[in-house]
């Protein structure tokens, strides 16, 4: 351990980071931080604590791999040839060149994860290829901003400023780990504060993994666990780049805060310990820091005097969890081809809760096993009843149920599942209880509520001879923007009781009934604003241009009557779309007859 320097510490060495880390994972934001540290330090004239580097070599020939600081060893990298590119003096341009960039006989001075070394390289010359994952694009878009900061600067100070910065850079100063384990390297990062991306418990999992397998095994799954953890950080990049692509949205995976972490949490409650004697998914609240501290932690110290056990438990363990969020990552992205799955994660945003469940019986090939017993219908398709009936509709969240289905998963054939899925329906929302909603209840902001519009849609088509909606066609219908309409207005510019309504707390209590709603695309709806009904039935630019043909169909319909919708229509509608709910996610065979 030492302080050095940044020219001492890059002196002499060769950097890579290896291909366990994650990608990087700076903002432009983090970037501007780096430039206040060392602004700070050139407005106070002397050297300037910049941060902590763990660094192993296992021996003195091989490159130094950067456990931890891979952030702003990046960062500074693409800072220093920033400067260097922009200053003329060739033998300045020369020296800073071959301390930090590329040294004449050994080369590049910092290498990054491997298909992004290319990339990085290429980037730093001026000409990159176009990116091809998240980590490029953020690389480029902080290679862009330091450029034009550094652009500013010349421009304000000239050549005497870039070369100020880079004496002030040469300065800063740095504390240094270096060990020749890196199993205890990894183990040290993580009781090190490191400024820029918090530390996830997925990554102190990871080291407590390796120091086990360091401590107790003689380090032999060092490489592995840190190889399926590089794996899984991986995967989860492409789930959020996938989840976020317009069209495709998951809006449960598109939220900033929803993170690995989150992954790992839904790992705990499929993951079978029972042979390893490590009871898992016990607690349905868990939270990542219970899955850490009260999981994984006592129960690495608990086989520690066991060496077979433990190994057998790390390599059961580090490997479905790597394969769990390979299974996350396949089901976001068949959603792309299959219209059943873009209808239950992008349309319906099926619960987190039932993420486990998704991904253990996707793993295990076991989602679209159909039970013949219960209407030959897929455990997709009970799932997606249970997550509508009860999650959506009912607005309930019965963890516990579902903790417990999880957790027994391995021993239950399809029809216990089958039957578990039914019991919570029949539990919280029966098939009495849900025509009642549907039909009494304000139904508006219901997160239910189009995924029932569509399967009409779809219903309406078939009976019109018409072609479902295709996957691509509902993209795009997404991507324009889907909305629900009111039929007669939420704020009418006319007289209500001609509509039925004796009073404005009649016409309150009825206008947000399933009934007066239907899909519409958001410019047309934009369009309607707080046109009569009539209007908007009757115009050619409105209803009539929708590609719903069930919006088409109920046009056709009221087209010829006065007044054109009424509270008598919205009850009637609203008990005919109930009991079209009904027999789509039926209970029994009789309600699919009825």
């Amino acid at each position: 351990m030492s302080t050095k320097t940044i020219e001492q510490f890059f002196t002499g060495k060769t950097l890579s980071i290896p291909a366990y880390q994650r990608d990087y994972a700076w903002t432009t934001t983090n970037v501007d931080d780096l430039f206040e540290d060392i602004e700070e330090a050139m407005d106070l004239g002397g050297g300037h604590y910049l941060g902590t580097f763990i660094l192993s070599q296992p021996d003195r020939h091989s490159p130094m791999h950067v456990v931890d600081g891979q952030q702003r060893l990046t960062t500074l990298t693409m800072l220093l040839n920033a400067l260097i590119e922009k200053v003329t003096d060739k033998d300045v341009r020369s020296f800073y060149r071959s301390t930090y960039i590329s040294h004449p006989v050994h080369g590049s001075k910092f290498t990054v994860l491997g298909e992004n070394q290319i990339f990085f390289e290429n980037l730093l010359k001026g000409n990159p290829p176009a990116p091809v994952s998240d980590g490029q694009e953020r690389l480029r878009a902080a290679y862009d901003w330091i450029q034009q900061r550094i652009s500013a600067t010349a421009e304000a100070g000239g050549q005497d400023a870039l070369k100020k910065w880079l004496t002030s850079i040469s300065n800063l100063e740095v504390l240094e780990f270096t060990e020749s384990d890196e199993g205890k390297a990894i183990r040290m990062f993580q009781s090190v504060n490191d400024r820029g991306v918090p530390l996830a418990k997925m990554d102190i999992a990871k080291s407590l993994l390796i120091y086990y397998s360091n401590r107790f095994l003689s380090g032999e799954l060092d490489t592995m666990i840190a190889e399926r953890f590089g794996e899984a950080f991986r995967c989860f990049s492409q789930i959020k780049r996938l989840a976020a692509q317009s069209g495709y949205q998951i809006r449960i995976i598109n939220r900033d805060p929803f993170r690995e972490d989150d992954v790992f949490r839904y790992h705990y409650f499929a993951f079978d310990g029972e042979p390893y004697d490590a009871p898992c998914g016990v607690d349905y609240n868990a939270t990542s820091e219970t899955v850490l501290e009260e999981f994984l932690k006592p129960s690495l110290k608990g086989m520690r005097s066991d060496r077979e056990r433990l190994r057998k438990f790390i390599e059961a363990y580090v490997s479905d969890l790597a394969s769990f969020f390979k299974g996350l990552l396949g089901l976001v992205t068949t959603t792309r081809q299959d219209r059943q799955l873009y209808m239950l994660f992008v349309i319906q945003d099926v619960s987190a809760t039932l993420y486990p469940l998704l991904i253990r019986l996707h793993l295990q090939k076991r989602l679209n096993n159909r039970v013949e017993n219960h209407l030959n219908r897929s455990l997709l398709q009970l799932i997606e009843m249970v997550d509508l009936r009860v999650y959506k509709i009912q607005a309930t969240n019965p963890q516990a149920d579902i903790a417990a289905l999880i957790k027994g998963l391995n021993s239950l054939d399809d029809e216990s599942v089958a039957n578990t899925l039914l019991f919570v329906c029949q539990r919280f929302m029966p098939s009495a209880k849900l025509q009642a909603r549907l039909s009494d209840e304000a139904m508006y902001r219901n997160p239910g509520t189009l995924r029932i519009f569509l399967a009409y849609e779809d219903t309406t088509r078939q009976s019109q001879g018409a072609a479902l909606l295709s996957t691509d066609e509902l993209v795009a219908l997404v991507k324009d923007g889907i909305t629900i309409e009111h039929v007669i207005p939420q704020e009418p510019s006319f007289g209500i009781k001609q509509y039925g309504f004796h009073s404005e707390e009649s016409y309150l209590e009825n206008i947000h009934l399933l009934g007066n709603l239907l899909p519409l695309e958001k410019r047309i709806n934009s369009a309607c604003s707080n046109n009569s009904t009539e209007d908007k039935i009757s115009s050619r630019k409105l209803y009539r241009t929708s590609a719903f043909h069930s919006v088409k169909t109920l046009a056709a319909k009221h087209a010829n009557t006065s007044p054109a919708f009424n509270k008598r229509a919205i009850h009637e509608r609203s008990a005919s779309l109930a009991a079209f709910a009904v027999s789509t996610w039926p209970m029994s065979e009789a309600e699919l007859t009825e």
